[in-house]
């Protein structure tokens, strides 16, 4: 069955292992929120960190099955970026893709520590951990 899916990553090369997740008949937007810049470049609202997040969702969006309808970079909280993301996409399911909580890097942590871990607006919430690559 054909849903709609909110795919929120913070790890690069996600798509390898979310593409079994998906299947041809989905729609979906992804968000990449700007988590992989130093602190002081996250002070700043780094420009540099905001275009490598639009990227990384460009090429994870153009390598998994379905119609994506966006790839974008959202904010670094990642729960705010799924409330900004819902705000203009009806998702029917959510998916969080994420590091192991031993590789996650500092703000990747303060980001995805807020996130939400079962639904958010009754939307319902998988996290989907994404190995190192070299595992």
């Amino acid at each position: 069955m054909a849903k709609n899916v909110l795919v929120v990553t913070t790890v690069e090369d996600a798509d390898v292992v979310l593409r079994t997740h998906f299947g041809e008949d989905d729609t979906i937007k992804v968000v990449v929120p700007v988590v992989g810049q130093g602190v002081l470049d996250w002070l700043a609202s780094d420009q540099k960190a905001f275009g490598h997040a639009e990227r990384v969702a460009e090429r994870t969006a153009e390598r998994l099955p379905g119609e994506t309808v966006d790839a974008v970079a959202g904010e670094a909280d990642v729960g705010l970026a799924i409330r900004d993301a819902l705000a203009t996409f009806p998702a029917d399911e959510i998916v969080v893709a994420v590091r192991p909580d031993e590789e996650e890097g500092l703000v990747e942590s303060i980001a995805t520590e807020g996130a939400p871990q079962h639904s958010v607006e009754g939307v319902p919430v998988r996290h989907v951990v994404i190995p190192d690559r070299g595992s």
